[in-house]
């Protein structure tokens, strides 16, 4: 099933739960305004965070072979409801197949496995990642890189070092300051960074041993 048709189902049972609890409570002398007000504002929230968290910002196929490193390849799968298993060819594999299935759209609808699952038909094969080989581009969206881009960057995007301007990596966790500070302009790129700056972070407070501590 595919995951728009998955919320679809989940979303009639939501508000099948929630015209339920409103009957119920009115039943049991609760003040019909009160009551139907709190049933709303849920649904309202509801709908929020489904467009907010699962209606997602698709990434180019182009865009996709510029990253390298296994750890951004996982963060977009787990983005976008794919399997994070494997090597960096099968993350990108399934992310080329993801952009390609989804090239005419600006955005599309990602699940859970637990939100698919009510789904009692089962789409038939992931298909074959179509070999586009394109120009790639120094920069997501096909931008080339600035000299006075790079400039006024004046912290990492991704853990808020600072640096010089004239510094293309980040001298504290090595990131590549224009892409990252490039990508982020985008929706699913800022949720990226955010996932990112987490993992980072965390490796720099737990993996890198402080000045004097011994290894």
């Amino acid at each position: 099933m595919e995951p728009k048709q998955a919320w679809g189902a989940v979303s009639l049972l939501m508000l099948l739960a929630v015209a339920v609890l409103v009957v119920a409570f009115v039943t049991m002398g609760y003040s019909v305004m009160v009551v139907t007000s709190v049933g709303a504002v849920a649904i309202l929230v509801y709908v929020y965070v489904l467009y907010k968290r699962y209606n997602v910002e698709v990434v180019p196929e182009s865009d996709i072979r510029l990253f390298t490193e296994p750890d951004d390849l996982r963060i977009l799968c787990r983005i976008y409801g794919l399997d994070c298993s494997g090597d960096d060819e099968a993350l990108r594999s399934r992310l080329v197949q993801f952009a390609h299935k989804n090239r005419s759209k600006a955005f599309a609808w990602v699940a859970p496995k637990a939100v698919l699952s009510l789904g009692s038909a089962l789409e038939a094969g992931e298909g074959t990642a179509p070999d586009v080989t394109p120009a790639k581009p120094h920069l997501t969206g096909g931008q080339e890189r600035s000299e006075a881009r790079l400039t006024a960057i004046r912290s990492c995007p991704i853990c808020d070092a600072k640096v010089s301007g004239k510094d293309k990596v980040c001298w504290e966790c090595g990131a590549d300051l224009e892409f990252y500070t490039v990508f982020q302009g985008s929706k699913v790129g800022r949720r990226f960074v955010t996932e990112k700056a987490k993992e980072v972070r965390r490796k720099l407070r737990y993996d890198v041993p402080s000045l004097g501590e011994k290894t």
